[in-house]
C-alpha cells in the first residue's frame, strides 16, 4: 500500500470512529416557532480526524521500528476514542417558541489541542 493510500485509509478509519462516537438525536414534535441552530459538526469532526491522521503519520514516518510506531499509533487512537464519546438527545414535544443552539465547541478545543501536539511533534523532529 502506498503512503497516500495508507494516509487515506487511516483518515477514513479515524473519521468513521469519531463519527460513530458522536451521536445527536433531535426530535421536535407538535411544536411551533422552533429555531434550531447548529454548527457544521461533520466538518469539525473531519478536521479532527485529519489532525489525528497527521500525528499518526508523523509518528510512523519518524520511528524506525514499525512495531513501536504501530503501538504508539494505536495508543493515540485509543486515548482519543475515550475522549470523543458524546451523545446528545433533545426532544421538544408540544412546546412553543423554542430556540435550540448546538455547537462543536468540544471538537474545536480538541482540534486545538491536537494541533498543538502536532506542532510540538514536528518541531521536536526538526521539521518545522
Amino acid at each position: 500500500m502506498s503512503f497516500q493510500e495508507n494516509a487515506e485509509a487511516l483518515y477514513t478509519e479515524t473519521f468513521d470512529d469519531i463519527s460513530r462516537e458522536y451521536e445527536q438525536l433531535i426530535e421536535i414534535i407538535d411544536s411551533e416557532h422552533v429555531t434550531l441552530n447548529t454548527t457544521n459538526i461533520t466538518a469539525a469532526l473531519s478536521l479532527q480526524a485529519i489532525v489525528i491522521t497527521l500525528i499518526i503519520l508523523a509518528v510512523q514516518l519518524t520511528i524506525e521500528d514499525p512495531d513501536t510506531a504501530d503501538l504508539i499509533s494505536e495508543q493515540i487512537l485509543a486515548v482519543h476514542r475515550l475522549q470523543t464519546k458524546k451523545k446528545t438527545i433533545i426532544q421538544v414535544i408540544g412546546s412553543r417558541h423554542v430556540e435550540i443552539t448546538l455547537s462543536s465547541l468540544e471538537i474545536a478545543v480538541s482540534v486545538q489541542i491536537l494541533t498543538d501536539v502536532l506542532t510540538a511533534l514536528l518541531t521536536e523532529l526538526d521539521i518545522l
